[in-house]
């Protein structure tokens, strides 16, 4: 007799353990991270994501600006962090955005000519002119097609295996374009098209550049999606001195800062496990340095551990299960 009242009593403490775990699940916030901009530096975004993972925290809403937008668009699509640093790894982004064709496929006066000239300067009424951009992104683009190509047919962010959003500007108006649907590798060409570096590109009759210029930290998007507490990974840096502004592409992004430090005084505080990785040493074309850049981003993210791991979802280190095919697999 008393064996079956212990047996009962178990069995009731057990099946409310298993009601207020439930409940637990239920209450547990919708996760948002936000990926800001900038450039080469963005990479850290890998490292803080490598830390998210093994706290244990699975992400609900993805949104970026820049390099943000890149690696939150295949973050959002289904690889993990460790199969984006491995992808990055294998890549010459260098040579990809010099649009560089493979020498096989030049003529023999093309290959002449791409040997003896690092750079060539376009003639215009028989004058010299400066070329609108170093890279028509013409290899990126097919890069992120080849990537993506697992979510072709998803036309709308929401559906996502990670619902997603990022942000570019209209460069006649000035304004920001949310970018939630259409073609993703088209979208995040246009948001990370940086002025000087990549042309212009042109989505549904709007000329579009860089996001980073209007928003280069898409918080109150994130948000909007339905995000109930935002981890957001900064990699923008502060003003540079004049010695490190050696660049058009620098000194472009130094007049954009202006606006966009003061913004991140309040788009911080509205976060609530700001990560900001150690990376001033590095400037926005240093995809050479990945690895250290990478371990940036993952020293950062570590010293908000105790914080993430309050946010955790899953097993600690336990595998996302968002299913990935096509290039993805290879990395696997």
């Amino acid at each position: 007799m008393f064996s079956r009242i212990a047996l009962i009593v178990l069995s009731m403490l057990c099946a409310t353990a298993l009601v207020a775990q439930n409940v637990d699940v239920e209450k547990a916030p919708k996760i948002g991270l936000v990926l800001s901009g900038g450039g080469a530096k963005g990479m850290a975004h890998i490292g803080a994501l490598k830390v998210i993972e093994e706290a244990g925290i699975e992400i609900d809403y993805i949104g970026g600006s820049s390099m943000g937008a890149i690696v939150g668009a295949l973050y959002a699509s289904g690889y993990s962090a460790r199969e984006l640093d491995s992808l990055f790894t294998v890549t010459n982004v260098g040579s990809l955005i010099q649009d560089n064709l493979p020498r096989s496929a030049k003529t023999f006066y093309e290959k002449e000519d791409s040997e003896r000239y690092a750079l060539t300067l376009p003639f215009k009424n028989f004058k010299v002119t400066v070329p609108p951009a170093f890279s028509g992104g013409q290899n990126i683009y097919n890069e992120f097609v080849r990537l993506l190509y697992h979510v072709k047919d998803i036309e709308d962010f929401n559906k996502l295996p990670i619902p997603f959003v990022c942000i570019a500007t209209d460069i006649e108006t000035g304004k920001q374009v949310v970018l939630d649907s259409g073609y993703l590798p088209e979208a995040i060409l246009a948001s990370g098209t940086l002025p000087s570096l990549f042309e212009p590109t042109a989505i549904d009759g709007k000329v579009l550049i860089d996001g980073g210029v209007v928003n280069n930290y898409p918080i109150d998007e994130v948000r909007a999606m339905g995000a109930e507490l935002i981890i957001g990974v900064d990699v923008q840096h502060d003003l540079s001195d004049r010695d490190a502004l050696l660049s058009a592409t620098e000194i472009l992004l130094q007049i954009n800062n202006y606006r966009t430090v003061a913004d991140m005084k309040i788009k911080s505080a509205k976060t609530d496990i700001y990560i900001k990785p150690q990376i001033e040493d590095y400037s926005v074309i240093d995809f050479n340095r990945l690895s250290e850049i990478v371990k940036k981003g993952e020293d950062a993210a570590n010293l908000k551990i105790d914080d993430l791991k309050k946010l955790a979802t899953r097993g600690v280190g336990e595998k996302r299960t968002i299913p990935v095919v096509g290039a993805a697999e290879e990395l696997t």
